[in-house]
């Protein structure tokens, strides 16, 4: 990819310091393996007012001192157009609501909301902090997902043919790359999340504002994802309500009336339960950890990357610096915390031909889209 060359070459002068990350709170401040761009990632719980102030303070801090380069959100272009349009600055909703996206570009901003795609304001400004939505479009997440679902069934369905094996080595090595914090804690752990007061005081706000703004945004969607879910829950409740020893009903047992239940019939009802139990397991686990993190983290880390190449061959091309990544800035994301670990890993990730190793770069190859960056 020609948009590489700058800033491989600019590699190839000087051989780049050993990876090493400093955390603070929930951020997580390193290196670009590729680039040397210096990058910060804000790990936050959605819509936590902790989250938010550290989103905005992080960048905040950054353009106080002309060290800001981009900031990189985890969202897609169709999720931001909702959101700017439907709680632009100063709106009821942009109150309740209130998000670590949005405070985040008006951190930028200076406290001002530029409105460049008409959601808020009345100007109409090329920002030079550009704002890059590096998320997977919503609109390919479903596929993603029933993808996902097909290959999970396909093994828990064949368990003497590998299938299990298949899912166990799989769940590993996924919670190996995307969730575990690494030797001496180098990533987020859990006790960073567990430690921070008003992270934790802040937990009841983002209960509430996370299924509102679903409710509200995405009605569609959350209506029967409520549904099943509640029908998950309340399983049990109903059959425990069937008398113990009682059968169904008449017409289950050719028009008798109630009969005693033979064992064996509770016996097999209590086996599918828990089949249930496990296949629900199973199947969430398997969604949370490929669909939801593992896929959306390879986007994230590509937008990432190609945001700090561009600024690595800017600032390259202005003839400034002749070590890459010197005097770029930082470049900024916006993450959900689960992300951070997994993304991190690729992008201290890289390989002698100055591409990421691994099938997060190299896996869509040609047909991968650039992240979108807005015009405000």
């Amino acid at each position: 990819m020609s948009r590489f060359l700058a800033a491989a070459a600019a590699s190839s002068s000087a051989s780049p310091p050993p990876p090493s990350v400093s955390k603070h709170k929930q951020t997580l401040r390193f290196k670009d393996a590729h680039t040397g761009v210096d990058v910060l990632l804000v790990g936050t719980m959605h819509y936590n007012p902790a989250s938010i102030e550290l989103a905005a303070a992080s960048v905040r801090d950054l353009s106080s001192a002309n060290a800001l380069r981009a900031i990189v959100l985890e969202t897609c272009p169709t999720r931001w157009a909702k959101t700017r349009r439907m709680q632009p600055r100063g709106s009821f909703l942009r109150m309740l609501l209130d998000n670590e996206f949005q405070a985040a570009v008006e951190a930028r901003d200076g406290g001002d909301d530029d409105g460049g795609d008409g959601g808020g304001g009345d100007r109409d400004v090329v920002h030079s902090i550009p704002i890059v939505l590096g998320d997977q479009k919503i609109e390919d997440l479903g596929a993603s997902a029933k993808a996902t679902l097909r290959a999970t069934w396909e093994d828990f369905s064949s368990p003497f043919d590998g299938g299990w094996a298949r899912l166990w080595r799989d769940f590993a090595a996924a919670y190996a790359r995307e969730v575990d914090s690494g030797p001496e804690d180098a990533g987020l752990s859990l006790r960073d999340l567990a430690t921070d007061a008003p992270l934790a005081l802040g937990l009841p706000v983002s209960f509430f504002r996370y299924p509102l703004a679903w409710s509200v945004k995405s009605p569609k969607v959350i209506v029967p994802f409520a549904a099943f879910a509640y029908t998950l829950s309340e399983l049990p409740n109903w059959l425990s309500a069937v008398p113990r020893g009682v059968a169904l009903g008449a017409s289950a047992l050719g028009g008798v009336g109630v009969q005693n239940l033979p064992s064996a019939e509770e016996s097999a009802v209590s086996i599918l339960f828990l089949v249930l139990d496990v296949l629900e397991v199973v199947f969430l686990s398997s969604l949370f950890l490929k669909a939801l993190l593992a896929t959306r983290n390879d986007v994230l880390s590509r937008s990432i990357r190609e945001t700090c190449v561009d600024a690595a061959n800017a600032r390259l091309a202005a003839g400034s610096g002749d070590t890459a990544g010197a005097g770029v800035g930082t470049v900024v994301a916006v993450l959900g915390a689960a992300h951070l670990n997994g993304v991190q890993r690729r992008l201290m990730e890289d390989a002698s031909d100055g591409r990421a190793s691994g099938a997060w770069w190299t896996e869509r190859g040609d047909e991968y889209e650039r992240a979108p960056v807005v015009a405000e």
